[in-house]
């Protein structure tokens, strides 16, 4: 089931015992003890409720007696230090889970975010993925998430003690006989008592397992409903990605999007708070039969004191003690209601989140270690390759055959979607063929070592990411670096002068966001630094996506001068929209419609008068510009 359904999921209840432990096991190893430590709070705070009930009517007896002040001075303070104690070590304990509190939560966010990074990408692309993050997301730290089981647990532990402990207390008090007949003798007898007992029970589960319970499914079909989940992630994208993301600014007030912004954001609270509306209306409904349960409750607890009280089997202080008694065993019958409530919702939020961290990865990840050869000798080939993205049924790519070595530079070109990332993103494996196979050295790559054979290419796409760390560390992809190296790259990717601009050279920070001093940089400067992380990596095989996409036509060309002395004996394939980044390339690949139409030379290609041919004539007034500056 997709985690954006409206509809309950089914748990048998043993798969909900098995879902709770294994949240509790999660909760251990994100923080060790830390289940433990809020049951013990609990606990100690429940042994301080009780001492204090027991005091109150311990004065309460002793001052109507008219024992001597100094027993109960000494009784009192006895009584006092023992809640004292409890005190201090709820208060220690308590100091500690809060102290741990940010460790235990980043370390649950980072199992969650871990396997949002290194799942297969099929699965990152799935249209109903980040739906499925943000919500487990929620139900990771929201109520009746993983990170509230262990608080449930202690809640329900507790609870059984207060049961335990009132009845035990209770029942001195309730054994006396009051002499009368009839209905009030039956009533204050034990059996009376229990029968008592039995109408708050019975009263206290209607209210938590049914009147409860559909208030709670109530909210829950909204945070499960699909326009729920959409309004959501659209504000939050535009609270991180437009509003809160500085860069944006300058769009923002030049074209005056404030009033468009602040619209569509609007539109989702607005969207929100109709599905809310609609929710607490229909709670509304059985709200009042909840309160009803809540009236039959109290009126017959409280009827029962009153009555024993009259018939003199309770004195001053036991009635105090009674109803305060009586009420804390009323509030563990209401609240292992509620908490069984809450573990069959918990269960299946906790569901959702294992089912994501749960996702198998279908790529073959291969055993086979890639050779090691010193040589370079590589040979890439596509065997009759068809791919289409999951869940479409229509082809993308159309029986590709095509064979190249180590140290060949070639050209990969077409109009916009014929294939082209596509292609690379199957070499790359970050897809596998649909049909065909892709080899090295006659080897299906399927069957290589996967993280190893991912070792053997250095790809630059034209939308590269960089983050707000040092240079060096984007380039280095590490916080571990070779400074002589990662600034030769730099340097090499033609971006010696703005390197030498900077404050602290290759430690200087990219962007604002975790350092004051960090340096804004151009996208043709990002795309240069993005070359110079794909040069550092040293793979054999380097992809270059559009590098040259984000620059001038100056830098372009210093670019394409440079460009044998920067890719090296490594062989490259060379994406690009500009054909006369073709020319120093050794056999250019045309491509159209998902196929591969022409190969050659630039000179062959157009002599052939083909799709190339055509590409070009409709570019000449460029090349007429800067072609001949370039390669003349």
């Amino acid at each position: 089931m997709k985690m954006s359904d409206t509809k309950d999921v089914t748990l048998t209840a043993k798969e909900r015992r098995s879902i709770i432990l294994q949240a509790l096991r999660l909760n251990e190893q994100a923080d060790r003890g830390f289940t433990l430590r809020i049951v013990m709070c609990e606990i100690l705070s429940l042994a301080n409720e009780y001492l204090f009930i027991l005091l109150i009517s311990f004065v309460t007896n002793g001052i109507a007696s008219g024992k001597e002040l100094s027993n109960l001075l000494a009784s009192t303070a006895v009584i006092v230090a023992i809640c004292l104690a409890a005190q201090i070590a709820v208060k220690f304990i308590k100091r500690r889970e809060t102290s741990h509190k940010a460790k235990h939560d980043m370390r649950l966010r980072s199992m969650l975010n871990e396997k949002l990074m290194n799942m297969d990408y099929v699965h990152l692309e799935a249209p109903d993925m980040q739906n499925r993050y943000n919500m487990c997301l929620d139900y990771l730290f929201g109520w009746q998430g993983v990170s509230f089981v262990p608080t449930f647990t202690g809640d329900i532990a507790v609870d059984i003690f207060r049961i335990i402990i009132g009845v035990a207390l209770i029942i001195p008090s309730v054994i006396r006989s009051s002499g009368k007949s009839g209905f009030v003798g039956f009533i204050t007898s034990p059996l009376g008592f229990l029968c008592i007992v039995a109408v708050v029970t019975v009263s206290e589960f209607i209210k938590n397992l049914y009147f409860n319970r559909k208030t709670l499914n109530t909210y829950e079909d909204v945070r499960r409903d699909k326009r729920h989940l959409l309004s959501n992630r659209t504000y939050s994208a535009y609270m991180n990605y437009v509003v809160n993301n500085y860069r944006n600014g300058k769009e923002i007030r030049l074209y005056a999007e404030q009033e468009l912004i602040l619209e569509e954001m609007q539109r989702c609270v607005d969207e929100n708070h109709k599905l809310w509306l609609a929710a607490f209306l229909k709670y509304q409904k059985y709200g009042i039969g909840f309160e009803l349960m809540n009236l039959i409750s109290g009126g017959v607890m409280y009827g029962y004191a009153i009555l024993r009280a009259i018939c003199g089997t309770l004195s001053a202080g036991e009635v105090i003690a009674f109803v305060m008694l009586f009420t804390r065993v009323l509030r563990g019958i209401t609240g292992i209601s509620n908490e069984l409530t809450n573990f069959r919702l918990s269960a299946e939020h906790c569901k959702d989140v294992f089912d994501f961290l749960d996702i198998s990865d279908k790529k073959y990840k291969g055993t086979i270690p890639t050779e090691k050869r010193t040589d370079n000798e590589y040979e890439f080939e596509f065997r009759h390759v068809w791919f289409k993205y999951p869940g479409s049924d229509q082809y993308v790519l159309r029986d590709i055959n095509l064979k190249w070595r180590i140290g060949e530079k070639m050209a990969l070109v077409g109009r916009n979607g014929c294939g082209k990332s596509t292609l690379v993103k199957l070499l790359c494996r970050l897809y596998d063929p649909t049909k065909g196979e892709i080899t090295l050295n006659g080897v299906d790559i399927r069957k290589y070592n996967y993280e190893e054979y991912m070792a053997l290419f250095s790809v630059v796409f034209q939308d590269s990411k960089l983050f707000s760390f040092s240079v060096a560390e984007n380039v280095a992809a590490s916080t571990e670096f070779n400074a002589e190296r990662v600034e030769d790259c730099v340097r090499r990717s033609g971006l010696s002068e703005r390197l030498d601009s900077m404050p602290d050279g290759i430690k200087t920070y990219l962007y604002k966001d975790f350092d004051e001093h960090g340096v804004e940089i151009s996208g043709g400067e990002a795309q240069k630094i993005c070359l110079a992380r794909a040069v550092y990596k040293g793979s054999p095989f380097i992809v270059l996506d559009e590098p040259t996409a984000a620059l001038d036509s100056i830098s372009e060309h210093d670019i394409y001068t440079k460009f044998n002395s920067i890719v090296g004996t490594r062989t490259a394939i060379y994406i690009s929209h500009r054909l006369s980044s073709c020319r120093f390339c050794d056999e250019i690949t045309v491509m159209d419609h998902g196929e591969i139409v022409e190969r050659g030379n630039h000179d062959d290609l157009i002599a052939a008068g083909g799709n190339y041919s055509k590409l070009w004539s409709a570019q000449a007034e460029y090349y007429r510009d800067t072609a001949g500056e370039i390669f003349g």
